[in-house]
């Protein structure tokens, strides 16, 4: 981005669905109740990351306006054009990779310094689960001896994967999925309605901003090639070997914790509609009319596969670098087993 595109980009502000969570933390700011340190917790797909860049915004503002960051003041240009010498972002240095322990370290030397306009300094560490362990330990010195002045927004998709720690000494602020209605809503004035949005909606679990990117034409594919996978697979006209060789690396624009976030949606789709007789997007009415058993017991081996696909996205989010070509074989080898392939 040009520095006269960043000095027109709009200051980021919550979405329709986080205003109970802002109006509770930006009251806390303006009484000068703050924690040091936030833990901004919930699914992929709910605006986390939009709603701490409005916050830090909002508290390196001059002069906020009803509450949100004024767009105007120096503190905001400075913010638009990421020259703020008061805010600071930890992330990893690669799409999918760990925090390193020398970036907490540089949040250390950060937190340490004066501010350079003498107000408050925020961090924005995401995602707090790809703290390697050294980084996790590094962290919990910032947090066990608070700077003055600091405020740390810790961002969380898997917040079991941090350090208990490391969550104690934050506020946590949860961020549910929002009602369907509001979803649809939001979807609609972002140019997706009708089947395509409720679709997308249900296999992103809720998540307004995933369902938006999993409406994507190249998302689209990639899920419809991986169901057909899934689908051969449990009808033995395909290998998990040979599978999990393709699929360990997705492709541009899905890591491996997405597919198998769709995976998990899926297996979720498919206890409903076998529990509650509901209806279900026709290729996962196949994995269903094939799923030998009825009745609760048939639901059990399910129930075991969802946490297996639960078990290998914490794993790959807890920055301990799993075998990936492994963990899709045992997961597929799994899924063959449920149709007793």
């Amino acid at each position: 981005m040009s520095q006269a595109d960043a000095q027109n980009a709009p200051i980021p502000s919550p979405l329709p669905w986080q205003r109970d969570a802002w109006s509770r933390l930006g009251g806390q700011w303006h009484a000068g109740r703050c924690p040091h340190a936030l833990l901004l917790s919930g699914q992929a797909g709910l605006g986390k990351r939009r709603f701490a860049e409005a916050f830090a915004a909002m508290v390196l503002c001059d002069s906020p306006r009803q509450g949100l960051a004024c767009g105007d003041c120096r503190g905001c240009r400075l913010w638009r054009a990421g020259s703020h010498p008061d805010f600071l972002r930890v992330e990893p240095e690669k799409e999918g990779g760990p925090i390193k322990v020398e970036q907490v370290r540089q949040l250390g030397g950060f937190v340490g310094q004066t501010s350079g306009r003498e107000g408050a300094r925020v961090v924005l560490l995401a995602p707090a689960e790809a703290m390697n362990v050294n980084a996790a330990n590094a962290l919990l010195k910032n947090l066990e001896e608070p700077a003055s002045s600091v405020i740390l927004l810790l961002i969380s998709d898997a917040p079991a994967g941090l350090l208990p720690t490391i969550r104690s000494r934050c506020q946590t602020v949860p961020f549910p999925a929002p009602t369907a209605e509001s979803a649809l809503q939001w979807l609609r004035d972002g140019g997706l309605e009708g089947a395509a949005a409720r679709s997308a909606l249900a296999v992103a679990g809720g998540a307004p901003l995933r369902a938006l990117a999993l409406a994507e034409p190249e998302s689209l594919e990639l899920r419809e090639q991986f169901l057909t996978d899934l689908v051969e697979l449990s009808e033995g006209r395909s290998s998990p070997v040979s599978l999990a060789g393709r699929w360990e690396s997705p492709g541009e624009g899905c890591e491996l914790t997405e597919l198998l976030l769709f995976w998990q949606q899926w297996v979720v789709q498919m206890l409903r509609a076998r529990s509650s007789d509901s209806g279900v997007d026709e290729q996962i009415g196949r994995f269903l009319q094939s799923l030998p058993g009825s009745g609760a017991g048939a639901l059990r081996p399910l129930f075991s596969f969802y946490d297996q696909l639960l078990k290998a996205r914490q794993a790959l989010a807890g920055g301990s670098n799993p075998n990936r070509r492994l963990l899709m074989e045992e997961l597929l080898i799994r899924w063959a087993r449920l149709y007793g392939v």
